[in-house]
């Protein structure tokens, strides 16, 4: 769930940065729609959701918060060789989803060939 926390909080953080809204199509890239397209979703939805893993998604967020500080660190050194570096690592994720995908797709065809038989 921590990208549904993810999207609010950036959208807030756009709209508390840009109080002009025309202004924020200048601010944001053409990736921002997509970015925050959680940030639709409904909170009557999301608040219980919330609540009941608020001890995992608690941890979870302290270590984002964690990797955004250091984020923060590296852009404010100009340190561009380490903010390279924290993004190819999190390009790792990439790896993972692409199993989990290729995880799914072969659970989804022996379901399939099983209920052929």
């Amino acid at each position: 769930h921590l990208s549904q926390v993810s999207s609010f909080l950036l959208g807030h953080t756009v709209l508390d940065i840009e109080k002009d809204e025309r202004n924020i199509f200048e601010l944001a890239s053409t990736g921002f729609s997509s970015t925050v397209r959680l940030a639709k979703s409904s909170p009557d939805m999301w608040a219980p959701i919330f609540e009941q893993n608020a001890r995992y998604l608690s941890q979870a967020l302290l270590e984002y918060i964690m990797h955004l500080q250091k984020f923060h660190y590296h852009l404010v050194k100009g340190d561009v060789k380490e903010l390279h570096q924290m993004m190819s690592s999190a390009n790792e994720i990439r790896r993972v989803l692409d199993g989990i995908e290729l995880k799914t797709k072969q659970q989804t065809e022996k379901t399939v060939t099983l209920n052929r038989v």
